[in-house]
């Protein structure tokens, strides 16, 4: 089943996620807690058992335009909920996947993995057979990637 929200960002009143009963029913979740800025929502059917949603109470379409007090809240929140779905499903490790192009509000998918289970992992989320892109694309992106970084606020990378 696919959410009815597709393409370019949407105004928050067309966003199935800013009706989070909506979005509930819809998606088979139950919300086990909020903070008034984050949102936490366990799906409750599906081969991954604690299959959870993270999403931002206010409409942010993408991880993109992630400001204000979600950008510096995120990863306290994102360390605290993955820990505790690890300890509530007893996982070795919770995924955390950022897609974005089915449902334009930002969300952070996370799948508890314990070894045996429904999920592929690592390499997974590679088309199997996908050629390597040339050493210079990746140099290339490599190197604008560390120019921009220089430019902007953040702090300063180690060169290698």
């Amino acid at each position: 089943m696919t959410a009815p929200v597709d393409g370019p960002a949407r105004p928050a009143a067309d966003c199935l996620l800013c009706r989070p009963d909506e979005a509930d029913r819809f998606f088979g979740r139950t919300r086990v807690w909020t903070d008034g800025r984050w949102r936490l929502s366990v799906v409750g059917h599906g081969p991954v058992p604690g299959f959870a949603h993270l999403e931002p109470v206010r409409h942010i379409p993408y991880v993109t335009d992630l400001d204000g007090p979600e950008a510096s809240s995120f990863g306290p929140v994102l360390a605290a909920v993955t820990a505790a779905l690890r300890t509530a499903t007893g996982a070795d490790l919770v995924y955390a996947a950022v897609f974005g192009e089915r449902v334009a509000h930002f969300h952070v998918n996370l799948a508890p993995h314990r070894a045996g289970d429904a999920l592929a992992g690592g390499p997974a989320m590679v088309v199997p057979g996908a050629p390597a892109a040339p050493a210079a694309e990746h140099r290339a992106v490599l190197d604008a990637l560390r120019e921009h970084c220089r430019r902007s606020s953040l702090p300063s990378a180690p060169s290698t």
